[in-house]
């Protein structure tokens, strides 16, 4: 193929593919009837090389920081019929954490081999930037800590230094997943003059409810995630820009003193820990969510995409809650790295039509919050609404009962019924179901906070389950929807004076299956609550400091509400919803084994009525 358009080039026939057409413009008398014939026979192959090699010109360069540090940068300009637009356009630039391109063998591998929808705004003739973020892939420099001041910047020049460029219209908005969704916010929040609008994709909101939530450890997420940026930052194998030193001469020398960021995590315990490094206390100094008054202050616009299976599901919301900026708020049946180009092209460029480009499109027209009901289907799936969570959902509680649901052989295998006297109706107050601590137990090995590698959906509950303490609803007669932040109230006593206490609540298929919905977890000395420095939504808050931690007091009930992660999902009639209860979950977090294993309790009845709360959006 590339025999053939070298031979054409030096014929000067100019090739070029529109709308899935083969176009050509050759000098009179040149094009003959042989080669008509063999780019009539080889059209198709043609046409698909030409469209992905054709539609842009990659350059790459060092941008200057004001410290003398330079970063790797990658400029993706549009071509229209083969050659590159002239005439400046609007820029969509990523602050890229994890290597904006690879060299491999034969080649160099960019973001728009990995991120193919990205060549959907290129066609749409947007110009596209990536940028290694200090101290990683091909950029110079050193990092101290994630989240740093000096990242966000470095986002700041970055922004005006594209702003300045001749094939930059001046107007700049953002992109990009995960840490580089965050990244946009925290560049909002230094409030560059040309960063016109930003579209953050599963971006976290609060560092320490994301490590430790509910004062227990992910540590299993945090030693994967250190592992492997270490393996990025201090492994050759970024590509390079072509300009001054490279390889470990240059760039990977200060790669490798980058911290060590499972072993900072593990030390900061506490919302008020310090890191002796630099001095800063990380949940309260860098955590993206300190950074939420000054991205209001910048009036930025702020689309918000999140994922229900997303490890930062309730951060989407919170962001969206917590910030003034124009905004628009999409939720979908996605997971970390689980999205079709397709959806990610639509929305980027409905959203970047009307704030780059001006384009009168409807997007802001439209209620602010659209998200996707799981097991709705597609064709009736999507809703929308004017606020977060829905004002249409109702609190709809179901009380931990005695009896047997004849569902599953577990520890109890327990009932839930509505509101009032649990099922039976027999329950007295101190009725309660005993459970001695299992540290086997395990929601598995791909989870929601394994998805940034290999995690799962609606995965199967059923093994843990059967080690749990279950509580399971009757059979529906119709479909239930339960869509918003669902609450747990636990009254427990335990042998132990601390314990971690699992929530999950799931879907029971007609054969007994167990299919995974959202879940919550806290431990129990961490129970205190306060006021929340933001607007959690009237969600429980705890404090997380040292000097809040509370023991369980020796026999003496205690309640401890937990607040499961957002969801939006239809149980359907014939099947039945479940709360399980386990007090480690050994694949996903840190908990301490205690010999002998402790005994907890799970009260139930009037005077402790553990229960779960659903916000539960009436049928039409």
């Amino acid at each position: 193929m590339v025999d053939l358009l070298l031979e054409m080039r030096s014929l000067n026939i100019v090739l070029w593919a529109e709308e899935g057409r083969l176009r050509f413009d050759a000098p009179a008398g040149v094009m003959t009837d042989a080669i008509r014939a063999e780019l009539v026979a080889r059209k198709g192959e043609i046409v698909a090389f030409l469209a992905d090699a054709d539609i842009a010109e990659r350059s790459t360069v060092r941008i200057t920081m004001r410290d003398g540090i330079r970063l790797a940068a990658d400029v993706f300009r549009p071509r229209r019929r083969g050659a590159v637009v002239e005439e400046p356009l609007p820029v969509l630039w990523c602050h890229e954490r994890y290597r904006r391109a690879e060299t491999v063998e034969g080649g160099v591998l960019t973001k728009l081999d990995s991120q193919p929808w990205l060549k959907e705004m290129l066609r749409n003739e947007y110009v596209v930037v990536v940028v290694d973020s200090r101290g990683s892939g091909a950029s110079e420099g050193t990092r101290r800590i994630e989240f740093s001041h000096e990242e966000a910047e470095d986002a700041f020049e970055v922004t005006e230094w594209i702003a300045a460029q001749p094939w930059s219209s001046g107007r700049v908005g953002m992109y990009g997943l995960s840490y580089s969704g965050i990244n946009q916010l925290l560049a909002a929040a230094t409030a560059p003059p040309h960063l016109t609008a930003i579209l953050p994709q599963m971006a976290m909101f609060d560092l320490y409810e994301f490590l430790r939530p509910g004062g227990v450890f992910r540590d299993d997420f945090a030693r994967n995630w250190s592992d492997l940026v270490r393996g990025l930052d201090t492994r050759a194998g970024a590509a390079g820009t072509g300009e001054g030193p490279e390889g470990p001469a240059g760039y990977l020398a200060g790669h490798q003193g980058n911290a060590d960021v499972f072993g900072q995590a593990a030390a900061l315990e506490f919302r008020d820990s310090v890191e002796p490094v630099t001095g800063l206390a990380p949940y309260r100094d860098v955590s993206p969510a300190t950074s939420r008054d000054a991205v209001s202050a910048s009036g930025i616009p702020v689309c918000h995409l999140g994922g229900w299976h997303d490890i930062w599901a309730r951060d989407t919301t919170l962001w969206f809650r917590n910030l003034d900026n124009p905004q628009r708020m999409v939720i979908g049946p996605w997971s970390h790295n689980n999205w079709k180009n397709e959806d990610l092209a639509r929305e980027h460029l409905r959203w970047y039509d009307h704030w780059l480009k001006g384009v009168d499109n409807g997007v802001m027209a439209e209620p602010p919050v659209r998200y996707f009901t799981m097991g709705a289907g597609a064709a009736t799936g999507w809703k929308t609404a004017d606020t977060w969570p829905p004002s249409a959902a109702r609190p709809q509680e179901l009380s931990f009962g005695g009896g047997s649901s004849g569902t599953i052989r577990s520890v109890n295998d327990g009932v839930l019924a509505g509101a009032g006297t649990p099922a039976g109706g027999t329950d007295a107050d101190d009725d309660g179901d005993a459970y001695t601590v299992d540290y086997s137990t395990t929601s598995g090995p791909t989870t929601r906070w394994s998805d940034g590698y290999a995690g799962g959906f609606h995965y199967d509950l059923t093994p843990n389950d059967r080690k749990a303490l279950t509580y399971t609803s009757a059979v529906l007669s119709e479909d239930l929807e339960v869509t918003g932040h669902p609450l747990v109230h636990l009254w427990v006593t335990s042998t132990h004076p601390d314990g971690a206490f699992f929530v999950h609540l799931s879907e029971v298929d007609e054969r007994g299956e167990s299919h995974y919905v959202t879940e919550g977890v806290l431990r129990a000395s961490y129970r205190g609550s306060g006021p929340a420095p933001f607007d959690r939504m009237g969600l429980p808050y705890q404090p997380g400091t040292r000097d809040a931690l509370t023991p369980l007091p020796p026999g003496e009930p205690v309640e401890l509400v937990i607040d499961l992660h957002p969801t939006s999902y239809a149980f359907s009639a014939g099947r039945r919803l479940r709360v399980s209860i386990t007090c480690c979950d050994r694949d996903n977090a840190q908990v301490e084994e205690i010999t002998p294993a402790p005994v907890i309790t799970v009260h139930r009845g009037a005077r402790h009525p553990s229960r779960v709360v659903l916000p539960v959006v009436p049928r039409a």
